[in-house]
This record gives structure tokens, C-alpha cells and sequence, in this order.
């Protein structure tokens, strides 16, 4: 061949193509966008599809297509999981167009660089199977574009073969057809094969470019033919082609292949003598083919010719991946040092090299080999952390042979082994090797597997499924008992095997963290109705807690001495926070489901608090039945004792039966011994059995013994009339009750239970007697407070409402309400609307409804109220309701309450209209809220009006909705309607989630029907597990604080007395002051606080309480009088109740008591308190907006000194500020004047609020010229309530803004990460997860990962997860702030952010309350 070149035979091949000569280098097409062309490609995707929902099945594949696109452009690689997800993409939705299907072809090559070529090659063969198997229309192109991806990943095949292949399928191969089949012929070295293929495209008239000459170099250097090679060039130039620098890079490939250096050297100086410029990435190719061909020790001089040019490190980075997989670190490390390393902002250099680390983990190099790269790079400073890059990459990979030395290692190291690094070999080891994991995790890291380790990972993964076998074997590898056991429970409780849980419980004490086993117990008993199991574990719950409780307070009596310390202990209230939990899931069979749980828990004798009772109440409103009311009263009254269980050793005195208790007193007194106390347990017995007989035999006996009654028993006596429902022994014994003492009362719930019956008797004057008698100074009494007298009260009040007798009702409401027997709550009032609605007397019930708005701001029964109206059609009176309730609830509240009214009453034009209204705000948890309730309740027809009401709203994730209607679907047996559930998604652009795939694929199945779509792939069943578990405790932990009105500080919960004193003691003035406070009575409190004599001093602490008491009852003036007081001692109320105190006078506007505290407080306590937030807030209120700015303006024109400007801007009210700009939009050309006489003197915070304002406005110009003249160069700013903004309102745009400011200011790391962490929320909450994660990838080129948000990377990860991919970060451990990033990055100090808080200052803020 090389003779034929010589002679120029060769040029009748290329003499008659000069003129059809296309020249169109190799270079424009590798360095050109993988979508250029989308014009011309994808230009067809807006018409002529066969439906819509195809359209927007590819609008969601183009979407990752251009994602794929932009890593291309920006970093010149993307990963095989990206491609991976577009194969799945297209498997899910069946569909993509011809377009689409090149593009991902064409991905499969170099572009991968982290894969071997075998990997890639297998992966386009499988891309191009799915294609045809979902008959994907292909052309020409497609085959070429298989070609080159052939070719770039040097896969063997028979060129002739493929022409065949393509002709029988009726193809035409064009001209880049021909030029790929010469290259494959070249890779070979056989010339011959080029040959004919040329003399074919010369018979065919087909034009010649580049590409060609450049193959033929490359042949004839295959064929040790390095003389032809260079030939080549002078053929082009005959042919009318002058060689590029792809030629002579090519050709330089070509002496690298064969170390010829000197033809290297010449031509390298032959391309600079003829200015033709070799790109670095051409350099790195010459670099590349140097060391593969096993001349890597002539790199050096190659590479002193880079440079280094924009672009350079992406280059290198791809070629010292393909160079790992050939196993030529040592140049790789060369190369490595020559990338230039950016630096951080605060000048440190920034780490590199864990993308090398990664690929020789993944190629599966030699152990000692990566440990020598990682020693070198934490030697030479360039990644202290690459040992333990090396290790993460190889546990996640799952290969125990090369993640075990790696650890070692580590630990050799002196670095930390933690108990998660260990949870991928466990899950990638087959089951017979994982409790050799577990030795090996102790025996030679001493890390002892916890419990989590132990019931996600080990045991799901050990396939055994005798759960004694479980734990016996757990032990034997070394895990504690405890551990071994709760673990082994709580698999069983997560794979609903209760009966199982419940017997493993019984046969081992421990102590199961009741917030981890709620949820399983719960979920376990809906999936079995065992309801007999899971009292049991409830029961072995309880035990648990006591046992640990009682260990240690022996541990804190141990550390006193011995000494028995009398010590407040605050029970945590298990058994009653379970049965709410199971309340708010068992929302369909709510009623039935509670009484049988209730029932159970009365049975094995356990109780819950009365708090807990009241909520429950509360939550269930109208289901509330008299045989709920009547358990709850029960289980919260204080008198149950738990039932002694199996070998539970020596009983308490309380514990024993009335028989067993005279047996005591007959062996007591026969020893001579005082039995006293045993006969008042025996009484307490008798009353609690509520055996009528019994009780009277027993006093009757002791009276004949002169045992000395107390008063109360006589007390107790009538209550058990009552319950017997003998009124007239019950009046009888009252009677001489008050015979012996006249001033004895009985307690609420006695004289409630007594008058009740007698008005079931129509004994009416007779029951209001017993009433009056024994009314109370005040509502607050031994028994009020207690759940289950308030329960009796409803029931009573329930009763006369039921059977609509609205005048009893009102009466004896009003009755109990003046002698102080209740205090009115929204479940007491309810009542009160019920009487009317049973009778559908609607007018009548309004009227009730806005009387108690009113009076006693509360909105009981709304719900059904507004339903009748909608029903009615009544405007008039919905939108009075409305009204009332927004003074109340809010306006936002109040209206989404009205969307689910209309919603579930069928009318979804109107809850749309409301949803559409400008300015609402977003309430994702309501409307996930309401999802939920519809669906434990059955309801279908409000979930498929929600959909419909929120339809094209975009800033509505209706994601939640559809899942949530899907599942309900499935309750209810409706598979075709699931399936056209699916179908409408994809009509609305909704992209449904792998979790609505899979469980809809499930309905589908279960139903026999055909499954349309591609099932996503699941993670093994440990990870999902897994998944599963931190998902159920991020939502057990998202309810942690109640969004309702704060509740008081309840007085400790007092045990129900055996009996009443025979007369109270008396008590000191400061005494009663102080009880009277903790009773939460401000009444009493002021009444002994005016009977202090000389010596009677009250702390400033007790004062505050008082006052703050006064500010909840609305009762300002007098709360005012006490805070005189104190400033006139000298004394302050506590900080927080005084800004909580501050908070209510300048929400009504009062200007002259702010004024008057004013004057008596100095600078520092104006700060500690934001005194001037709420002086500015005041007058918002008052309506002197203007005036107060000009009274700051005045202000700031006569300082003179820098000092004073300084002092000034200090006590400038920023969060006011904030409230006057957006409630007065119409004064900011006058703030602004005033914000710019600040700057005048360099104080840039109220510049700064006004650039919030303007920047939230959407006024992004007018921001940005503030920005750019005052704002770009300041050392610290305020933005975090703009980052809450764009939170509130999903605003994407809006957080972008801010991070393109803030990029280029002087502020900290840590506050740039905030706003990056804030967009990163946002995308992860719209479900935008891949945006997510290119924000997160722009991110760390500015900031470090440990400064943004550690909250949102976790949330970010569950949801990629949750997709079945991977997430590509390692979340840093939990760090304090640092405490210039708070400063940097705040919003304010807290006195601005205060002004007028939606929850009083002594009850602490919800964690979401600021961004």
C-alpha cells in the first residue's frame, strides 16, 4: 500500500471527489451541543402526535435529554446512572421519538469515561434493544450514530456484516455510513478493507472529508505502516484538503502508538512552525496513547506543551478515568498535579483528586495501589481526606475484600469507624456472611452494632424467619440482649408479624423506645386486626418505661448517698400518644377501632393523662361518642391500676381485692398491729369496685368498729348512688353530708353527676340546688382540668343536644359556666351548635355560632356547619361564618377550610376560585392534611375534587393528592379507575413517582389487568426498608409542636384523693398568690396579692407569670398596672413574656403605653426586649405610618458624629421597617429618602430591608441598582426573609435572584449556602429532584457542602432515593454554626424578628418559623 501511495495511484480515488469535498472536521462535531440541532431534529414534537399524553411523556424525556446536555457543555462527561435513567424514562412511558432515541445512542461513548468500554458498549446494545422493542422509528442516523459509539468504545464487528444488517432492513447507508465503516476497517489495520470501501463511495459519487485521511493514519498505523501514515498528508493537500490539527493530532497518535519521539518531536514542531494550534484536549490524546502503548515515561515533554486553558481540568479529568481503567495511575498523578486548583473564598485551595479515588475503587485496582495514591495525595496536600473518599467508595460498592483493608487502614489511621460505614457490605453480603460482618465489626474495629444497625440492616438480611433462631444467633454474635430483642421486635412489628412481636415482648424485658415502636405497632395492627397482640405490646411498652424509670432514680438515689430525695418526674404519657397516633391513622373506622384499643387498654388497667384525653376528644369533635367520652373518662381518671402480670413478684397494697384485703386486716390486727391504713385501702377498693352492697356492708362494719369515717368517704358514698342511679339515697346521704359540716362542698364531678341524674328525672330545681350549693370561687378545682370530668360534662351536654332541647341545653350551660363548674372549650361548645343543626334550624345556629366567636373565640363545628350552608346555598351566611372564623383562625386558614368545605360537598368550581385567589399563600400540610383524613376515612369523591380544583395550579404539588386518591382507589377495589388515574396525569403534565408506579403496577396485578407501563426497578429489600423507617420518623417528628394556640403550663397532675380533709389548712397570702399562679387563676392571685402585709415580697418571676396571665385573658390595662409596678422597683417581667406582653399593646396600637415604658427603660433593655420593633409596629397599627417615618428622618439629619449615626441605626427598627413597606406601599419613595440618608452616613440596614422589599416585590431592576450601589461590598446583610418568601411562596426565580447577588458580595460562605440551601428546598419540594441537584453541583463550586443546609441535603437524598438513584454527595456530619455565618446571613437580629409573632413569646418557636 505504502509503493501505491508513493507513485500517487492512490489520487484517482480523491481527484474527481475535490469538488464534492465536504469539510466538516471530526472536531466541530465532538465540541458542538448534543442539541444543536434540536430545531431540525426535535422540531416536529408540537404537532402531528396521535395524543397528548404522548407529547407529554417526551416533554419529560426531552427534559432529561437537555439535562444530559448541559453536563456535556459544562463538564464534558455524564455518568452511566444519567443514562440509565433516560433507558428507564423511556421504558415507563413506552414512548420516544426518533429525535430523542439518536441522542441517547449517541451518549454511549467517550462521553461515559467513568466505564470500562465493554460497559458501555453492552449498555447501548441494551438502549438499542428497548428501541426496538418499543418499535422506535430509526433511520439511517441511528445506525451511524451506533457506529461511532462502536468505534469510540473499540467493539469488535464485522463492518460487512452491518452494511448487511442495514440493507435488510431496507436502508440507505449514507456517506458517514461509508466513513465509519473505513474507520472500523482502519482500527484493524486492514487497508485493504478501506480500500474497497472508497472504491465503493468513488463508484457512488460519494463526497470525501477529513474524517476519512484521518482514518487512514490511523489504519496504516495499525498496520506498522507508520511511513504511509505520514503520507497521508500530502494526499489531502493534492485532493484540495489541507491537514488540521485533528490530523496532526492524529498522526502524532500514531507515533505515540509506536514511541517513535523523534517523528513525535518533528512534528510537533512542524505544527507550531505552520501555526496550527494542538487544543490541550488534542495534547492529552497524544498523552493518553503514549502510556497505553507503554511510553509513559515520555509524558513529561508532551505536557510541558499544555495551556492549561479554560476547559483544561474537565479534559483531564476524562482522560485520567479512561487512564485508571487501564491501570496507569502513576501518569494519572502526573496529570493530577498539573490541573490547576481553584481556592475557596477564604483562600484555602480546594481538594481534588476524589474523582480519581473513586475510579480506582470502581475499576477495582489493587488495594496497596490505591492505598499508595491515597498516601500520596494526603502527602503532597492535595486531598487529606482521600483515605476516606477511597474507603466510602469501596463500602458502597459492597466488595467486603477490598472495603475491610481499607477500613483497617482507617482505623490504623486513627480516624473514626462509625456503625453506618459497615450497613452496604451487610446489605451486599449473602446471608450466611453477614453475621461474620458483625463479629469482624467488634472484633477488629470495636464498633458494636446498635440497634438500628441490627433491625435495618442484619436482620432483614439474614433470611431467617424463626425469630427465637433470630435472636439466639444475634446473641451468639456478640449483640447485646437488649439490643438483639427490641431489634428482632421491631422487624416483626415492620413486617406486621404482631402476634410474634407481642410473644418476643413477654418472654424479654426491655425497654422499646416508644417513639421508634409507635408507627410499626400502629401500621402492624391495621394490616392484622389483632387487636389482642398489640394491647399486649402497648402493655410491654408501658412495662418497659417503668422498669427504666425506676432504675433510675435508684441510680440518682445511689449518687445522693442513699437518701430518698423527694424529685419531680414527668411520666412521658406512652400509652396515650399511642392511642392518638392510632386515632389519626385509623381515620375510616375511626369509632370502632378506638373503642376496641380503648377497651383493651381499661382491661390491662393502664391509663393515659388527661391532656392526652382532651386532645383525643378534640380530634375526633362530631365522631365523639358517649362510649369513647365514657373510656376516656376512665383510662384518665387516675383510679386504674394495671393488671399484675405473669411472675410480676410482690403486689402493692392497692393492687389487692376487697376479699384479700379483710383477709390482711384479720392477720394485721391478730399480730396486734394497727390495720388503720389498710381499712382506708379497703374502703378505696370497695369504691373503686362500685359494688353498692359491698361498700355499705364495709361501713357499716367499721362504724360498729369505731373506726373514725373521714368526710370525704361520705362523699364518695353519694357518687356511688349517683352511678347506681339511686337519686333518693343519693339526696339522702347529701343531706347528711351537709348536716355534719354545712361548709362542706362536694367536688365538680360529683355534683355534676348528682344534678345530671336528677335532671334525667325532671327533678330540676332539685339538681340547679346541688349545682349552687356547691358552685366554686373560681373554675379551677381538684377535679377540673381532669379529662374525664369533662368528658361527663359533654356527655351531658351531648345528651340534651342530641334530642334538640336547645332551652335545657343553654340553661344548664350557662348555669355550669356561672358557678364555675367549666371553662368553655371548643368540644363543651360544641354542643351548643349541634342542638340547632339536628333540627336544621340553621339561622338559629349561626347566631349560636357567632355568639360564641364572640365570646369565647372559638369555632365549634364549623366544618359542618359550612357544609349545611353550601348544601343550603346560603352566601349570605357562609360568608358570615367565614368572617368569624378569619378573626379567629386567620384569613388563610380560614379560607382553606372553606376550599375542603366545598370541596367535600361536590362544589369544586367555588374551592377552585378560592384556591385561584391572588396573594394566597401555599399550605402544602394542609392540603397533605386534608389527603390523608379523605383517605383513612374512604372518601373518594373529595380526593377527585381536589384534583380537579387544583389543576393547573402550579404552585400546588399535586403529586400528594394523586398518590393519596391511588391508594384510596385501592381500598376500594377500583383497578380501572387506578389505571385512568394514570392515564390523566399524563394528559395534566403530571410526572408520576416510582412509588405511584409501583403501587398502581401492584393494583394492576392483583387484578389481573395488563400492566401498561415499565415497572421501575425496586433496591433490595433492606434499603427499602430502610428508606421506609426514615421517612415514618421524619413524620413523626414534623408533629412535634401543635400549630394550635399555645396551652399553659398545666399544674402537676394530683393523684385522686382516698378522701377529703376534714378541713382545709390555712394559708399565708403569698402561699395562696403563688397556688393560685400555678392554677393558672389570676382572680385569686390578684385578690390574695392585695391582702400582702409587710413582710409578703413577691419575686419579679411570680409578677411576670401574673401578667402574663392577664394578657391572655385580654385584660391589658391590668396587666399594664403590674408592669408599672415592677419598672418602679426597678424590676423587669421576664424577657419573654415582656416582649410577649409588648406584642399585645402595640398589636392594639396603643402609642401612650408604649411611650410611658419607654421613658422608664434604658437603651440595652429596649434592645434585649425590641422596644422600638414594637414602638414602630404600634404605630402601623395606629395608622401613623408617615408620621413615624419622619419622626427616624428627623432623627437621623441632626446626628453629626459617626457615633451618633452608629446609635442611630442601632435602635433602627428593621423588622418594623419591614411590616411598613409592605402593608404601605405607597411609602417608599419616602423610606427610601430615609434609607439613603442612613447610607450617607455608611449605615446600610435600612438600605438593606428595602432591598428585601423590592427584591420579594419582584422589582428585580430597582433591587438591583440598590444592590449595585450600597449593598454589593457590605461585610453583612440581612436576605434570610426573602429566602423565607421565595420558601412560602415555591419561588424559584426569587431564590435565584438573591444567590446571583450574593455570589459576587463579600459575605460569608455560610450565607451564600443558606440561599443555595433555600433554592435546593424548593426544587426538592416542587419534586424537581434532578434541578435539585445541578443547584446542589453549581453550589460547591461556590461554597463548601458543610455549609449548605445539612436539613435540605438529607431531604434532597430521601427523595433521589426514593427514585431508585443514588445520591452523589456525602452528607458531613452535624456541626454547630459557625457564628459568623449566622451573623452574615441572618435576617436581623432576633429584635427584628419578633415584632408581632403568631404564637405568644412564652411558648417556643416551631423550628420552620424562619427560614
Amino acid at each position: 500500500m505504502a509503493s501505491i501511495l508513493r507513485t500517487g495511484k492512490l489520487l484517482r480515488y480523491f481527484a474527481g471527489f475535490t469538488r464534492n469535498v465536504v469539510v466538516n472536521s471530526v472536531r466541530e462535531n465532538e465540541t458542538s451541543s448534543l442539541v444543536n440541532n434540536a430545531p431540525c431534529m426535535c422540531g416536529g414534537f408540537q404537532h402531528g402526535f396521535a395524543t397528548n399524553a404522548a407529547a407529554k411523556a417526551e416533554l419529560s424525556l426531552d427534559k432529561q435529554i437537555r439535562r444530559l446536555d448541559q453536563d456535556v457543555r459544562r463538564i464534558g462527561r455524564i455518568s452511566r446512572r444519567d443514562l440509565e435513567e433516560v433507558l428507564d424514562e423511556i421504558r415507563t412511558h413506552r414512548t420516544a421519538t426518533s429525535s430523542q432515541s439518536l441522542l441517547v445512542i449517541r451518549c454511549c461513548g467517550n462521553l461515559v469515561p467513568e466505564e470500562l468500554p465493554e460497559v458501555r458498549t453492552a449498555l447501548v446494545q441494551e438502549i438499542w434493544k428497548t428501541l426496538n422493542a418499543l418499535n422506535v422509528p430509526m433511520d439511517i442516523s441511528h445506525y451511524n450514530a451506533l457506529l461511532r459509539v462502536y468505534l469510540e468504545n473499540e467493539h469488535g464487528f464485522a463492518p460487512t456484516d452491518f452494511l448487511a444488517e442495514i440493507e435488510a432492513k431496507g436502508i440507505e447507508p449514507n456517506r458517514v455510513t461509508y466513513q465509519r465503516l473505513i474507520a472500523r476497517y482502519c482500527q484493524q489495520g486492514d487497508i485493504e478493507g478501506a480500500t474497497r470501501i472508497l472504491e465503493f463511495m468513488r463508484a457512488k459519487s460519494l463526497p470525501v472529508n477529513e474524517n476519512v485521511f484521518n482514518s487512514l493514519i490511523l489504519g496504516h498505523s495499525q498496520a506498522n505502516d507508520l511511513e504511509s501514515a505520514k503520507g497521508i498528508l500530502s494526499v489531502m493537500k493534492q485532493a484540495g484538503l489541507e491537514p488540521s490539527a485533528d490530523t496532526y493530532t492524529t498522526l502524532l497518535c500514531a507515533f505515540a502508538r509506536h514511541g517513535d519521539l523523534a517523528a513525535l518531536k518533528e512534528t510537533l514542531a512542524e505544527c507550531e512552525q505552520k501555526e496550527i494550534i494542538l487544543l490541550d484536549k488534542d495534547l492529552l490524546d497524544v498523552v493518553y496513547t503514549l502510556t497505553i502503548n507503554g511510553n509513559g515515561e515520555h509524558v513529561d515533554e508532551v505536557l510541558a506543551k499544555l495551556r492549561l486553558s479554560p476547559g483544561f481540568n474537565q479534559d483531564a479529568v476524562n482522560v485520567i478515568l479512561r487512564l485508571v481503567n487501564k491501570g496507569y495511575e502513576d501518569v494519572g498523578m502526573k496529570l493530577l498535579r498539573v490541573m490547576p486548583r481553584t481556592s475557596r473564598v477564604n483562600g484555602e485551595p480546594v481538594d481534588v483528586g476524589a474523582f480519581f479515588i473513586r475510579q480506582m475503587v470502581k475499576a477495582n485496582r489493587p488495594v496497596e495501589k490505591i492505598l499508595n495514591i491515597c498516601r500520596t495525595l494526603q502527602g503532597e496536600g492535595l486531598n487529606p481526606k482521600a483515605l476516606t473518599i477511597a474507603t466510602e467508595a469501596g463500602l458502597t460498592n459492597g466488595v467486603v475484600n477490598n472495603a475491610l483493608p481499607l477500613l483497617h487502614e482507617m482505623k490504623n489511621a486513627g480516624l473514626p469507624i462509625r456503625q453506618h460505614y459497615f450497613w452496604p457490605l451487610i446489605c451486599s453480603a449473602e446471608s450466611n456472611q453477614v453475621l461474620d460482618i458483625v463479629r469482624r465489626m467488634q472484633q477488629e474495629f470495636a464498633v458494636f452494632p446498635n440497634s438500628e444497625t441490627v433491625r435495618d440492616y442484619v436482620i432483614p438480611n439474614l433470611k431467617e424467619k424463626n425469630w427465637e433462631r433470630i435472636v439466639t444467633a444475634l446473641r451468639d454474635a456478640g449483640v447485646p440482649n437488649s439490643t438483639a430483642v427490641t431489634s428482632a421486635v421491631y422487624s416483626a412489628l415492620v413486617t406486621h408479624q404482631i402476634a410474634d412481636a407481642a410473644k418476643i415482648m413477654e418472654q424479654n424485658k426491655a425497654y422499646y423506645v416508644p417513639y421508634l415502636f409507635r408507627q410499626p405497632l400502629i401500621l402492624a395492627l391495621s394490616h392484622t386486626n389483632d387487636y389482642a397482640s398489640f394491647i399486649r405490646c402497648v402493655r410491654q411498652i408501658h412495662e418497659g418505661l417503668q422498669v427504666r424509670q425506676g432504675k433510675e432514680e435508684e441510680a440518682e438515689q445511689g449518687a445522693e448517698g442513699g437518701a430518698a430525695v423527694p424529685t419531680e418526674r414527668s411520666t412521658p404519657d406512652v400509652v396515650g400518644t399511642i392511642v392518638q397516633e392510632a386515632s389519626t391513622y385509623f381515620r375510616r373506622d375511626r369509632v370502632v377501632t378506638l373503642e376496641k384499643i380503648l377497651k383493651g387498654l381499661v382491661k390491662q388497667g393502664l391509663s393515659i393523662s388527661s391532656a392526652k384525653a382532651t386532645q383525643l376528644s378534640e380530634q375526633l369533635g362530631s365522631e365523639l361518642t358517649p362510649r369513647i367520652s365514657e373510656l376516656l373518662g376512665k383510662l384518665s381518671s387516675g383510679e386504674l391500676e394495671p393488671v399484675p402480670l405473669p411472675n410480676s413478684g410482690k403486689r402493692s397494697l392497692d393492687s389487692l381485692s376487697i376479699d384479700e384485703l379483710e383477709r390482711f386486716i384479720v392477720t394485721v390486727e391478730a399480730k396486734g398491729d394497727n390495720a388503720n391504713n389498710i381499712k382506708r385501702q379497703l374502703l378505696n377498693a370497695c369504691f373503686r369496685s362500685q359494688n353498692l352492697e359491698k361498700t355499705l356492708q364495709v361501713i357499716e362494719k367499721l362504724d360498729t368498729e369505731k373506726f373514725q369515717i373521714p368526710i370525704g368517704i361520705h362523699a364518695q358514698l353519694i357518687d356511688l348512688y349517683t352511678h347506681h342511679r339511686r337519686s333518693a339515697e343519693a339526696l339522702e346521704a347529701y343531706g347528711k353530708l351537709k348536716a355534719k359540716d354545712a361548709a362542706f362542698k362536694l367536688d365538680n364531678l360529683k355534683a355534676v353527676r348528682l344534678a345530671d341524674l336528677l335532671l334525667q328525672e325532671e327533678r330540676e330545681a332539685e339538681a340547679y340546688k346541688v349545682l349552687e350549693d356547691n358552685k366554686k370561687d373560681s373554675p379551677i378545682s381538684e377535679s377540673e382540668g381532669s379529662f374525664n370530668y369533662v368528658s361527663t360534662v359533654w356527655r351531658i351536654l351531648n345528651s340534651l343536644a342530641e334530642v334538640g332541647q336547645a332551652e335545657k341545653l343553654r340553661k344548664l350551660f350557662d348555669a355550669m359556666v356561672a358557678a364555675n363548674y367549666i371553662v368553655p372549650t371548643n368540644v363543651l361548645l360544641g354542643p351548643l351548635i349541634k342542638v340547632h343543626l339536628v333540627k336544621d334550624d340553621i339561622p338559629r345556629a349561626i347566631e349560636a355560632f357567632e355568639e360564641i366567636c364572640k365570646k369565647h373565640k372559638s369555632t365549634p363545628w364549623k366544618n359542618e356547619l359550612a357544609c349545611r350552608l353550601i348544601q343550603k346555598e346560603d352566601a349570605a351566611n357562609l360568608q358570615r361564618l367565614t368572617d368569624l372564623s378569619t378573626g379567629i383562625h386567620g384569613e388563610v386558614n380560614s379560607l382553606y377550610d372553606l376550599v375542603f368545605s366545598f370541596v367535600e360537598c361536590g362544589r369544586v368550581r367555588q374551592a377552585r376560585k378560592i384556591l385561584e385567589t391572588p396573594g394566597l399563600r401555599t399550605r402544602p400540610q394542609r392540603i397533605s392534611s386534608a389527603c390523608d383524613r379523605y383517605k383513612n376515612e374512604g372518601l373518594l369523591q373529595p380526593l377527585e375534587g381536589l384534583i380537579e380544583a387544583t389543576k393547573d395550579l402550579g404552585h400546588i404539588d399535586r403529586n400528594k393528592i394523586y398518590y393519596t386518591l391511588l391508594l384510596s382507589y385501592d381500598k376500594a377495589n377500583e383497578a380501572e379507575k387506578a389505571l385512568g388515574l394514570w392515564t390523566k396525569m399524563q394528559e395534566e403534565a403530571v410526572t408520576p413517582n416510582d412509588a405511584f408506579l409501583l403501587k398502581l403496577a401492584d393494583i394492576l396485578k392483583k387484578n389481573n389487568l395488563e400492566v401498561p407501563f415499565v415497572v421501575p426497578e425496586t433496591q433490595k429489600e433492606a434499603a427499602k426498608a430502610k428508606k421506609n423507617k426514615v421517612k415514618d420518623l421524619a413524620k413523626t417528628e414534623q408533629v412535634k409542636i401543635p400549630e394550635q394556640a399555645p396551652k399553659e403550663k398545666l399544674p402537676p397532675k394530683k393523684e385522686p384523693q382516698a378522701k377529703a380533709e376534714a378541713a382545709p389548712k390555712t394559708i399565708s397570702a403569698l402561699s395562696g398568690f403563688r397556688k393560685a399562679i400555678l392554677a393558672n387563676d389570676p382572680d385569686t392571685a390578684i385578690e390574695y396579692k392585695n391582702k400582702f402585709i409587710s413582710g409578703d415580697k413577691v419575686n419579679a418571676l411570680d409578677t411576670s407569670r401574673l401578667i402574663e396571665l392577664l394578657v391572655r385573658a385580654d385584660r391589658l390595662a391590668e396587666a399594664s398596672k403590674y408592669v408599672d409596678e415592677l419598672l418602679a422597683g426597678n424590676q423587669h417581667p421576664q424577657p419573654k413574656i415582656f416582649k410577649f406582653y409588648l406584642n399585645k399593646i402595640a398589636a392594639a396600637g396603643d402609642l401612650e403605653t408604649l411611650e410611658r415604658i419607654g421613658k422608664q427603660l434604658n437603651e440595652e433593655q429596649k434592645r434585649l426586649v425590641s422596644f422600638d420593633n414594637r414602638y414602630c409596629h404600634a404605630n402601623i397599627v395606629a395608622g401613623k405610618a408617615e408620621q413615624f417615618l419622619q419622626r427616624l428622618t428627623a432623627e437621623i439629619e441632626s446626628v453629626k458624629t459617626p457615633e451618633e449615626a452608629a446609635k442611630q441605626a442601632g435602635k433602627f427598627p428593621r423588622g418594623g421597617a419591614v411590616g411598613i413597606l409592605d402593608k404601605h406601599p405607597e411609602l417608599v419613595p419616602q423610606y427610601q429618602i430615609l434609607a439613603e440618608k442612613y447610607a450617607a452616613h455608611n449605615q446600610l440596614g435600612p438600605m438593606n430591608v428595602l432591598w428585601m422589599h423590592l427584591i420579594s416585590s419582584n422589582q428585580e431592576a430597582a433591587s438591583k441598582q440598590i444592590w449595585d450601589k450600597y449593598l454589593s461590598s457590605a461585610p453583612r446583610l440581612m436576605f434570610q426573609r426573602v429566602l423565607q418568601t421565595a420558601r412560602e411562596q415555591q419561588d424559584e426565580k426569587l431564590a435565584g435572584v438573591v444567590i446571583s447577588q450574593l455570589r459576587d458580595s463579600k459575605i460569608s460562605e455560610g450565607a451564600i449556602g443558606n440561599a443555595y440551601s433555600c433554592l435546593i428546598d424548593i426544587q426538592t419540594t416542587k419534586g424537581h429532584h434532578d434541578k435539585a441537584l445541578d443547584v446542589l453541583a453549581n453550589a460547591i463550586k461556590d461554597v463548601s457542602l458543610e455549609n449548605i443546609n445539612r436539613t435540605a441535603l438529607l431531604r434532597l437524598k430521601q427523595a433521589v432515593e426514593e427514585k431508585s438513584q443514588k445520591f452523589p454527595y456525602t452528607i458531613p456530619e452535624k456541626r454547630a454554626k459557625a457564628n459568623d455565618d449566622s451573623s452574615s446571613s441572618s435576617s436581623s437580629s432576633s429584635s427584628d424578628d419578633d415584632v408581632s409573632p403568631s404564637i405568644p413569646e412564652t411558648v417556643p418557636q416551631k423550628p420552620d418559623s424562619k427560614a
